[in-house]
């Protein structure tokens, strides 16, 4: 007996048969329960009871490995079924969001065009005319910016995300786009800070790299609370290195590995605006650089997100296709 419980705890699938000369109904019963397929007396044996009881260990052995398979399957397909409603949930929660901030601007932009229409029919333009033409313009450029979030990742999730490489310098994008998000900033109450004064030449597509800058400065300003926003570009060992510090929300250590998925947010968005594609499209664009890009955050602490790039660009091509995740 002490046999064949090692023999099972050792992992044998087989079937195993106790032939025994003890005749005794308590060593049966401790068998089976042990995990013998039979257990046979020689006094009663016979050729047709042994055949009959192989026969019926092995038939009783696919029978257990049929359900379990089974029960494999229906596990699996529980699974399946489960990321299957959370896509559908995920999706539709996404165009829920997606028709909000689009109706948002073009709600705005078709108010300025009425009053600037009435105006024009009065045959006079006031003072306040300038302001509702910026304010329209305004709502243009964020439609704009919308859509194009939009077609992005229709081009990543069809292969068709292409970055054209060339020469450009990473401190000198980092010092533009930090000017252009200035007033923004501003607005939020957040000083930026930009340390960049020492070239980083490299080879990457200036326009996407301007994209991918631009939304990690984006959510820092969302987030930031009007803290302090600092951007920091060096370069060591073959790589350009672009790091965004903000001192606002933070991340919560659970929502760190998803936050560069598509759709996701670690926030609720009834609070924060945005698609919540900006971190995706930025990680797929520095992939298609043969990059990364990484995250350290604490919640109430703030983020850093630092952008690693081969100063030679992507290692495949100097155009380089993103490929879908």
């Amino acid at each position: 007996m002490d046999l064949l419980r090692e023999v099972k705890s050792m992992g044998c699938r087989s079937p195993i048969l106790i032939l025994t000369g003890a005749g005794d109904r308590a060593v049966d019963l401790e068998a089976m329960q042990a995990g013998a397929a039979d257990y046979l007396d020689k006094g009663q044996l016979t050729a047709a009871m042994l055949e009959r009881s192989i026969r019926y260990a092995l038939e009783r052995r696919r029978a257990e490995e049929r359900q379990r398979d089974s029960d494999h399957n229906v596990a699996a397909l529980e699974v399946i079924e489960a990321q299957l409603q959370e896509a559908v949930r995920t999706r539709d929660e996404f165009l829920s969001i997606a028709s909000h901030e689009l109706k948002t601007p073009l709600t705005s932009l078709s108010l300025q065009i009425d009053q600037l229409r009435r105006k024009l029919r009065g045959g006079h333009l006031d003072p306040s005319t300038p302001a509702l033409l910026e304010a329209a313009k305004r709502q243009m450029v964020r439609l704009n910016d919308l859509i194009e979030q939009l077609l992005d990742v229709s081009r990543i999730a069809t292969r068709r995300l292409t970055v054209h490489s060339d020469d450009a310098d990473l401190a000198e994008i980092a010092r533009d786009i930090c000017e252009r998000f200035r007033p923004q900033a501003e607005a939020a109450r957040s000083p930026l800070e930009v340390q960049a004064d020492n070239p980083v030449p490299g080879r990457w597509d200036r326009l996407r790299i301007e994209q991918v800058l631009g939304n990690l400065l984006s959510n820092a300003i969302k987030y930031g609370r009007g803290k302090p926003i600092s951007v920091g570009v060096t370069a060591a060992e073959g790589m350009g290195r672009l790091a965004v510090h903000d001192e606002g929300i933070g991340i919560a250590h659970g929502d760190l590995s998803r936050i560069f998925g598509r759709f996701e947010r670690a926030v609720s968005s009834r609070h924060y605006g945005g698609l919540g594609l900006g971190l995706y499209i930025a990680h797929e664009v520095v992939e298609a650089h043969g990059g990364s890009i990484l995250v350290q955050s604490e919640p109430g602490r703030g983020s850093t997100f630092t952008v690693l790039l081969p100063l030679q660009g992507a290692h495949a091509a100097p155009d380089a296709t993103a490929q879908a995740s």
